[in-house]
């Protein structure tokens, strides 16, 4: 057998072992058994002993592993009472390494499913069966029906005035707001532990644990598990396309590292730089791959997390080139293979979902690795975001071109089954340089101007095919950039309500919420645009037929238009069921145009006159004929 093949094989075998131990504990390190006493695997190759040091040992590291001879050193604490009873309590500890050279190093658990928050400081024991769940009879909502809110915990449920970040149990109370609203997914930016106590969470150092300032493992868990009660699914932001760089307990492990480079966990020439740091895991090494595979079914199992969005897999999957321009970059097999890996293993458990973020309009992602993908369930789709995005920032409207917007609904590369994407208009990324009011109308951001154009960018998310995804405060107008020291500015909930209600609507009608719109979770979808007045049109279906079949027009000009002819997809009767310009959409900061109302109902084939308001959405739902 040829070594590639062997390798293959080796790779499923240790996925199967995973598989079939789901519920088990996930990863390595210092483990508290349930009986008393405690087992300590780590891996450092280089290393010529290994110690743990904890306050039942007086801090001496004399609790010696022994070496298995594979890299892999070994500990097995018998049951004592004293021992035992500092375990359950939380017990600090660490790993003495002396490496081959005979240099000491104190290293924190690289699996530590807790830390005591202090730089490179003490791992403390946390058993993971430590929490009583509730959502035992919970199951994720039908992919098709999803619509995701992305969060950042620490600003999410602050306040003003509020220092540092908010927590993970302040964030519960928010859950009402988010059935309001009728989102059913959050997408949490990055919890694991990172450096400091305030940031994006995309610096992970221990990837095993839930970020200190958030609360630690007891308040995610129980987050996951009000979120469950509410009918709302969890998806985890995860990082693994480099580590930290600070606070990074791989880092050098067992003190071996080759050209001034990070040791036994990354790669240790060129592969190794990234846009944010020279850490990028060694995918070629089998333990590598273990510790990443080992943490997403921590996340998924132990955790209750619904899915998992990894961040930057074109970063996984390349190497070298730029952050703006990955076609310069050259393929990385090793870090296919971890994808790879990474997807199979997580799709041993029943639905959770995969969801990669790369951004290139690479089809193959959403392949089955059977058929030569990468085994995701959806990615998020920048062919989408960044022509709507320019669109809706253009400052004259004769520079606002449909055709760009027909080929971003239709998918683009992403063609075929269009549930595959991921869909939005504001990101993290996005939010974090400007937020959209701010961008379509530039030092106006209260204007009616910014609320309608924002509305249509929402509007577009919301009926075009693909799984939808608001950023936090987007459902109410916040015109502030992202910082992750700023608290999201609630009383703007209060002097938008209608942006709320607006947003309440559109995800009313995209999960079907009254039985009248099923199409907007179909593969159905033909687009017809009218470039000279601005205009687009939607026509949505599952199977078609009432209730199913959906029409969206849009007019992307700031101009009435009173006769525009629209050409129905057939002649049927149909339903006004959201008309953007409506009052009830208008907010008490907004200054609007007073308007008419377009028809309720209509009786529409092709050629029909319609009257549209200045950036406006209407759509129409199909209904059964009028007995007569």
């Amino acid at each position: 057998m040829c070594a590639i093949a062997m390798l293959k094989l080796c790779a499923r075998l240790l996925i199967f072992e995973a598989i079939s131990a789901f519920g088990a504990r996930h990863g390595e390190g210092f483990h508290a058994l349930a009986g008393g006493g405690a087992e300590v695997r780590i891996y450092a190759p280089h290393a010529q002993q290994v110690s743990v040091a904890a306050s039942w040992n007086s801090w001496m590291p004399t609790d010696h592993l022994q070496s298995q001879g594979d890299g892999w050193w070994m500990l097995r604490l018998s049951a004592h009472p004293t021992r035992d009873y500092l375990l359950r309590r939380g017990a600090a500890y660490k790993i003495h390494i002396v490496s081959e050279d005979g240099e000491a190093y104190w290293r924190p658990d690289p699996w530590s499913r807790k830390q005591d928050g202090e730089t490179l400081g003490n791992s403390i024991v946390y058993p993971d069966d430590s929490f009583e769940w509730s959502d035992a009879n919970w199951s994720m909502p039908d992919w098709q029906n999803l619509v995701i809110y992305e969060l950042h915990v620490g600003t999410f449920c602050g306040h003003e005035g509020w220092s540092g970040s908010a927590t993970l149990d302040m964030c519960i109370p928010k859950l009402d707001h988010l059935t309001e609203l009728g989102v059913n997914a959050v997408e949490l930016m990055p919890v694991a532990e990172f450096d400091g106590e305030v940031g994006w969470g995309y610096t992970t150092a221990y990837p095993f644990a839930v970020e200190h300032a958030y609360g630690g493992p007891d308040a995610f868990k129980r987050f996951v598990d009000a979120c469950h009660k509410a009918g709302i699914a969890v998806i985890m932001d995860v990082v693994y396309n480099h580590l930290g760089p600070m606070d990074l307990p791989l880092w050098r492990f067992d003190g071996w590292f080759e050209n001034d480079l990070g040791g036994i966990y990354f790669y240790n020439d060129e592969r190794a730089e990234t846009p944010w740091a020279h850490t990028r895991p060694n995918y070629g090494l089998q333990h590598v791959r273990s510790y990443i595979r080992d943490n997403a079914l921590f996340w998924l199992d132990t955790m209750h997390c619904d899915g998992l969005r990894v961040d930057g897999v074109s970063f996984i999957r390349l190497w070298g080139g730029s952050e703006t321009n990955r076609s310069s970059a050259t393929f990385n097999p090793e870090g296919e293979l971890m994808l790879k890996e990474l997807t199979e293993a997580a799709h041993g458990l029943q639905g959770k979902m995969m969801i990669a973020e790369d951004l290139q309009g690479n089809a193959t992602l959403t392949q089955q690795v059977s058929m030569g993908g990468l085994g995701f369930d959806s990615q998020w789709d920048g062919g989408f975001h960044w022509p709507v995005f320019h669109v809706l920032a253009k400052a004259k409207d004769k520079d606002r071109r449909m055709e760009r917007l027909k080929a971003a609904i239709l998918g683009g590369s992403l063609q075929g089954s269009l549930l595959r994407r991921v869909i939005y208009i504001e990101s993290h990324d996005e939010a974090g340089r400007q937020r959209l009011p701010a961008v379509v109308s530039p030092g106006r951001d209260d204007s009616w101007v910014a609320a309608r154009l924002a509305a249509l960018g929402s509007a577009l998310v919301m009926v075009s095919p693909g799984i939808p995804m608001l950023f936090q405060g987007q459902d109410f107008l916040v015109e502030n950039p992202f910082s992750a020291g700023t608290p999201l500015d609630w009383a703007m909930k209060t002097t938008h309500t209608g942006t709320f209600s607006l947003h309440k609507d559109l995800i009313g009608l995209r999960r079907n919420l009254l039985n009248t719109s099923k199409g907007l979770q179909g593969e159905g979808v033909n687009v017809t645009i009218d470039e000279d007045n601005k205009v687009l049109m939607i026509h949505r279906w599952h199977v078609g037929g009432p209730g199913d079949d959906v029409v969206a027009v849009f007019n992307f000009q700031r101009r009435f238009l009173s006769h525009q002819e629209v050409d129905f997809p057939f002649q049927a009767e149909w339903s006004l069921a959201f008309n953007s310009a409506d009052a009830r959409y208008h907010n008490s900061a907004t200054v609007f145009h007073q308007e008419t109302e377009s028809s309720e109902s209509l009786r529409a084939s092709a050629g029909t006159n319609m009257f549209l308001h200045p950036y406006s959405c209407v759509i129409y739902t199909r209904r059964p004929p009028l007995l007569i």
